[in-house]
Parts: structure tokens; sequence; C-alpha cells
């Protein structure tokens, strides 16, 4: 859908076409170089934490901008991960 739309004008467009509403979406850069040991998702929906193996990083990709908000590396590899609170961003 174009961006300049609203997202009330989305919303309604989507729900009278079905053609919209099977279409698949996907995020810019949603890939690890080697391999993703973990993913959550924010507890409002609307980001997605990615755990990457070798090396160690995370990625946090935002869904309404359809891309990666920011990437960082660590020491070493993450065993778990979580949101602390549903007010980031």
């Amino acid at each position: 859908l174009p961006e300049w739309l609203g997202e009330r004008a989305r919303r309604n467009l989507s729900k009278r076409d079905s053609a919209i509403r099977r279409r698949i979406e996907l995020l810019q850069d949603f890939q690890m170089p080697c391999a993703s040991s973990r993913l959550r998702q924010s507890h409002d929906g609307r980001y997605i934490l990615a755990a990457g193996t070798y090396h160690p990083r995370i990625r946090v990709y935002e869904l309404e901008e359809m891309g990666m908000k920011f990437e960082t590396y660590l020491d070493s590899e993450v065993v778990d991960m979580t949101f602390l609170g549903s007010d980031y961003g």
C-alpha cells in the first residue's frame, strides 16, 4: 500500500479488499549472517528482538517501519532475552 495513505485509510482498504488481506509484507534486513537463536515480540506487537549466534548480536526490528531499528554486538552468546517494559520507544 502507498505510504502516503493514512493508517485509517489503510485499515479500511484492507477490510474491503481480500487480495490486500492475503498480502505478505517482508521486513528489511530480517536476517542474520550465521543463525538466529532467539526471537521475541514486544507486548504491544511493535518490535521484534532477534539474537544472532556468530558474532553474537541483538537486532531490534520496528514493525511499523518494516525495518531494523538498531543492532548491537555482544561479548558472549545470548542465553535468553525479554522486553523490560511496555514503554520502549
